[in-house]
């Protein structure tokens, strides 16, 4: 789909309001602008090196053939880099995201650093939801992702607008190799929609700037281009759990697991830790 054929993400300046919510639950994805100060980035950029050098539970880079840069994602380092930690703890982040799942508790799922260096043009993310991933049951999951750089429209991500509401989950897809089936896939599931073949679609995005961080539920289809431009495009996002949602036993990356929990057990424990509880 061409930059022309998105529509725009609902954007409002942190912290949230009722129209931010409102927005949220109608579309399935806001951006908060400015919602990190520039110290806080500073912080998460201290912090990266050691993320992507062995620190992170799930450490995954990846060149593609004919790129120039490479596509590095790494999960769970805040369990083994300070920097990591003191951001997920101690800014803002958790206080903004909370109030988007309308809960007493506020559980750390896992943090998530995406690092598409210069000229990673077929580091593409496809069409996917997060929640196909988990071994989790219950909608009150989002995803919290702060851009660390300048990203332009036409490197950002892609929503299809409303695609959270149904609460569906389809089928994880191989981000490596789209053709080929994912490790975990659970087949009782159907195959994500072909959404960019669909001319019904609403396709929401948005340039972003250092700070900027888009709130989505688990359950929205989203997407990603990859990065033909000069220079990085880097962004760590935070996944968040309310109240309601519990354990399974679904196959899924260590990154997800805990075996610690039970089938039906709410989500918090020594990895997934409780980081604000209403009094």
């Amino acid at each position: 789909m061409s930059v022309t054929g998105l529509g725009e993400v609902a954007s409002f300046a942190a912290p949230a309001d009722g129209a931010a919510f409102a927005a949220y639950k109608h579309d399935g994805v806001v951006c908060l602008r400015g919602a990190i100060e520039p110290q806080w980035l500073e912080v998460i950029e201290s912090g990266i090196a050691d993320a992507v050098s062995g620190a992170s539970t799930d450490l995954d880079i990846v060149q593609r053939a004919g790129d120039r840069g490479s596509f590095s994602v790494s999960s769970q380092a805040w369990r083994q880099v300070e920097a990591f930690r003191r951001f997920i703890f101690d800014s803002p982040a958790a206080d903004l995201a909370w109030p988007f799942l309308e809960s007493e508790t506020l559980v750390l799922f896992y943090d998530f650093l995406l690092v598409k260096e210069a000229r990673s043009g077929r580091a593409a993310t496809p069409w996917h939801q997060d929640h196909a991933y988990y071994p989790l049951d219950g909608t009150q999951v989002i995803n919290c992702w702060t851009a660390l750089d300048e990203i332009p429209l036409e490197t950002s991500l892609r929503f299809l607008k409303g695609s959270h509401r149904p609460a569906k989950v389809y089928r994880a897809v191989n981000f490596e190799a789209p053709e080929a089936d994912y490790r975990h896939a659970n087949f009782a599931r159907p195959p994500p929609p072909d959404i960019e073949s669909d001319p019904a679609a609403e396709i929401l995005a948005t340039a972003m700037a250092p700070g900027d961080m888009l709130i989505w539920n688990s359950h929205t289809f989203h997407s990603a281009p990859g990065n033909h431009l000069d220079r990085r495009r880097a962004a760590v996002s935070l996944n968040w759990v309310g109240d309601g949602v519990t354990y399974t036993a679904a196959p899924s990356l260590e990154t997800y697991r805990d075996p610690s929990l039970s089938p039906g057990q709410p989500i918090a424990g020594e990895k997934f830790p409780v980081v604000r509880q209403k009094r």
